[in-house]
């Protein structure tokens, strides 16, 4: 109940329009080789599956990237981690798939402008 409540907050508070990401969009943390299916994408931010491998991301700590077409086409991406919740599905015996919603920090107006393009060619309007 509490976090049917905290969305739909989240949902009446959204400032940017959020899109679904096409199948072929990934995020990669700075330092792991691990690609992340991204679900939606926003100018403010976005969010993607993941398996929980226990590694803890701490707020600025790391950065993102973005890739589209089997290319990096926006990297270096400082966030702040919004929410990381557990989907309730199960890989295998010890990996839980979580779900993790990020907000963009600092975006440079190149990274603006690429982020424009990214979400007009490989997203869906929902």
């Amino acid at each position: 109940m509490v976090s049917f409540l905290k969305r739909m907050l989240l949902f009446q508070i959204r400032l940017k329009k959020r899109f679904k990401a096409k199948t072929g969009v990934f995020v990669v943390y700075e330092q792991s080789y691990l690609k992340n299916q991204v679900d939606s994408l926003s100018m403010g931010g976005l969010s993607f599956y993941y398996v929980d491998s226990g590694l803890k991301i701490d707020k600025g700590t790391y950065e993102l990237s973005l890739i589209t077409n089997a290319r990096i086409s926006l990297g270096h991406i400082g966030f702040k981690t919004v929410s990381d919740t557990v989907t309730g599905e199960v890989l295998f015996q010890n990996k839980k798939i979580k779900r993790q919603s990020v907000q963009f920090e600092n975006l440079s107006i190149a990274q603006k402008s690429q982020l424009k393009q990214i979400i007009r060619d490989h997203t869906i309007r929902v």
